[in-house]
């Protein structure tokens, strides 16, 4: 019994030689057609598992780039654990609307409850240096004790104070408030600072986690903005204003701002506002088209969009196979733009043109079978 892959290179090699034997050498109309013709009838095309798809037309400075979803600048937060300890309680879920000050779980912590005795002690110093501060100034003022004495209480009094604050900016800082329901010295309650959406959600009930471990994202998802990752040719084409078509979510967007500086991976960044949400969601990843105002067409040339996966490379240029009522003619065309979903295309064709869209592989096989 024959191995799948020999039977598969045994059916690629009989559609060869069916293609080629349509083409013998000796038939003189044959001398016109482009060495870079296919001539395959429905049937072979089926066997080969060829698909076509019409190309369409873009309009004038399309630029396709990728996008990330994000919230604009300070409409996202991050709930972290102040110190080391346990969640005891969780009040809220990922996709969960809350509103600022509302709670989102209760975290326990020894380190919280000495925070919170390190406090009280603190205030009760304050109150005592402050009691004796008054007394002193009454002492004063009868000429029992001298104006030394009034100073170093007032001094005391002064330091008592700063460390009063101290502690109080401490567990300010750690986001918790506490209340007779809290369920103990060492536990308080995490509250939302802005009012949103629940993004995610790290900590499980009982679960111990160390100072400074994320514990909930959440965001205000009112207004949604795309960051775009843009080559510097295609940064160097886009400028604040452009419009941004998201066909795949049915959203627009309004470019913000480019940036000319890039990262280390050399890509640049551009900012923009959506305007129509359509069905965009936080975080995803998605191919945006850049309707550039800067970008004129080339003379004589038209733009197309055509499927990414279409494309194929042969001879050190991109390629596509242009259905002809014969078979496919393979076209060299120049890639303008891309993402993994869509490309766009120079190339002079006339409307209605269709391309392959599947069983590339099989076609570049007999492409180069005589190579």
């Amino acid at each position: 019994m024959l191995h799948p892959l020999k039977l598969t290179l045994l059916s690629l090699c009989v559609l060869g030689a069916m293609v080629h034997a349509q083409v013998p050498s000796s038939a003189p109309a044959e001398k016109s057609l482009p060495p870079t013709r296919l001539l395959l009838d429905a049937k072979q095309q089926a066997a080969l598992g060829v698909q076509v798809a019409p190309v369409q037309a873009s309009g004038k400075g399309q630029v396709l780039v990728s996008a990330t979803v994000v919230t604009p600048p300070g409409k996202a937060f991050t709930v972290s654990a102040p110190y080391a300890g346990q969640i005891s309680r969780l009040m809220v879920g990922v996709g969960d609307a809350v509103k600022s000050g509302a709670p989102l779980a209760q975290f326990t912590s020894p380190m919280l409850g000495d925070a919170r005795r390190l406090l009280n002690e603190a205030s009760i110093d304050y109150k005592t240096a402050s009691a004796a501060a008054q007394r002193d100034q009454a002492m004063l003022d009868e000429g029992i004790i001298p104006a030394v004495r009034l100073q170093l209480s007032r001094a005391k009094q002064e330091a008592a104070l700063s460390l009063l604050k101290s502690r109080e900016a401490e567990l300010a800082v750690s986001g918790l408030r506490f209340d007779g329901a809290s369920g103990g010295y060492a536990t308080g309650v995490m509250n939302a600072p802005l009012s949103g959406v629940v993004l995610e959600a790290f900590a499980a009930v009982g679960q111990r986690v160390e100072a400074g471990a994320v514990l909930f994202k959440l965001a205000d998802t009112s207004q949604l903005q795309l960051e775009l990752q843009l080559s510097n040719d295609k940064a160097a084409q886009l400028q604040a204003g452009d419009e941004v078509s998201i066909a795949t979510r049915d959203a627009k967007a309004k470019i913000l701002a480019v940036s000319r500086a890039v990262d280390a991976s050399q890509s640049a960044r551009a900012r923009a506002v959506v305007t129509q949400r359509g069905n965009l969601q936080v975080g995803e990843f998605v191919a945006v088209t850049v309707h550039a105002k800067s970008k004129p067409l080339t003379a004589g040339q038209s733009q197309w969009l055509v499927p990414s996966r279409a494309i194929t490379q042969w001879r050190g240029k991109p390629w596509l196979f242009v259905v002809h009522p014969q078979g496919f003619d393979a076209q060299a065309v120049n890639v303008i733009s891309a993402t993994d979903d869509v490309s766009l295309v120079e190339a002079a064709w006339p409307a209605g043109t269709q391309v392959a869209t599947t069983g590339i592989a099989s076609l570049r096989a007999l492409l180069q079978k005589d190579e």
